[in-house]
């Protein structure tokens, strides 16, 4: 599945980057949990797969590499990677003993460092959804969207929120920040993490935060897309 939606993004991609219509986007890995987080030990780094213009299309998960290493010391270890979303990845920091830890590539330059921190403290608060709406593309080179009203601002450890269908799978996931969050956005020439499932009019959905610390919160209640 990953492989035929890699393909065919990348097919529709440089069919509009050869008309001239607009710009080839492929994606990249980025950690985004902030620099100099405390992780708890339950937590850890989180990288995600964004839109780059060197970025890349290839099959599998832009934010999984399995060849990255937590450096502790002069000792690197392999952690464990649990993905939270299409494009989204938290890399388990289970590190007590340690003033910092950081995240290092294949090539061993260093993307994330973190301050490790014992016990696993309290997690978010589920989101409080107000309502949720789908934006249709009213154009040829247009987004459609999703579009989430929190109850309040979003947290300010929060650093993703995540859209998932009524049974808790994952579909997309955008960046936290504001009062009105887009959790779904599909855009012409811009690629999607592979296994991202468009959410549209109809459709019931549950929300979670991640945090800086790589840590989900419970979901939020069942609401329907209008």
């Amino acid at each position: 599945m990953h492989r035929v939606i890699a393909a065919f993004a990348l097919v529709a991609l440089t069919q509009h980057a050869a008309a001239g219509d607009c710009a080839f986007s492929g994606l990249a890995a980025k950690v985004i949990t902030p620099a100099s987080s405390i992780v708890p030990g339950d937590g850890g780094i989180v990288v995600a797969a964004v839109t780059d213009r060197q970025g890349t299309l290839s099959p599998g998960d832009e934010a999984v590499h399995p060849g990255w290493r937590l450096r502790v010391g002069g000792d690197l270890i392999k952690p464990p990677i649990e993905v939270v979303a299409p494009g989204l990845a938290i890399y388990r920091v289970a590190v007590a003993n340690a003033f910092k830890v950081e995240l290092e590539t294949d090539k061993h330059e260093v993307v994330g460092t973190v301050r490790p921190a014992r016990g696993s403290g309290d997690p978010l608060a589920a989101p409080q959804l107000k309502r949720a709406w789908f934006e249709p593309n009213t154009s040829r080179h247009g987004t459609e969207r999703v579009g989430v009203e929190l109850d309040g601002a979003a947290p300010a450890t929060a650093i993703a929120l995540v859209i998932a269908d009524a049974k808790g799978t994952p579909r997309s996931w955008t960046l936290a920040g504001g009062q009105t969050l887009y959790p779904y956005t599909s855009a012409s020439c811009v690629a999607l993490p592979n296994g991202t499932v468009a959410t549209k009019a109809g459709d019931t959905i549950i929300v979670f935060w991640v945090d800086s610390g790589g840590r989900r919160s419970p979901a939020s209640k069942p609401i329907n897309v209008l």
